[in-house]
């Protein structure tokens, strides 16, 4: 693997493991969501674990076919926006403030996610070889039903501490 694609699997793998530090209900996040509705939390909940799970799914793809510079970019743009509208108080607002670990958690992974987006979307455009179909590519039935139940158990958890259940 080159210095530049591991570079990419670095951000990949640290914007995935910043963003598992922030579940609610976890080490971080500890302000009140009852507020909102639960159909709403768990809509957020499904896209943050696909977001950190997928990145994580990208990063192995990536270190092993060197394949996804482009949905790594995409992936970084979407750990800047869901950090930058939190820090900016426009999703989601809660009454109680975000703690001084949190923001800073929070501005790193926006550091983390401009980082990856810059870096990946250079790769992208200097290697020939690079192709954004991810054909061939397969998980082994097992591999799969063990992400889909991670993602159900992370959401129903992070839902649930976030309404405070």
């Amino acid at each position: 693997m080159t210095i530049s694609r591991f570079a990419v699997v670095a951000l990949l793998v640290a914007s995935a493991l910043n963003l598992s530090l922030m579940v609610p209900g976890g080490f971080v996040e500890t302000r009140d969501f009852s507020a909102y509705p639960a159909i709403v939390l768990g809509a957020f909940n499904v896209f943050l674990t696909v977001l950190g799970l997928g990145s994580l799914v990208l990063a192995f793809v990536l270190a092993r076919n060197g394949k996804g510079y482009g949905l790594s970019a995409l992936a970084g743009l979407a750990f800047v926006c869901v950090y930058l509208l939190d820090l900016i108080r426009v999703f989601p607002v809660t009454p109680n403030p975000m703690s001084l670990l949190l923001a800073t958690l929070e501005w790193l992974g926006t550091g983390l996610g401009g980082a990856l987006v810059v870096v990946a979307i250079t790769l992208a455009r200097h290697e020939a070889t690079n192709s954004e179909t991810l054909d061939g590519l397969s998980f082994p039935a097992p591999v799969i039903v063990g992400l889909v139940l991670v993602t159900l158990i992370i959401v129903a958890y992070a839902t649930r501490s976030a309404m405070g259940i």
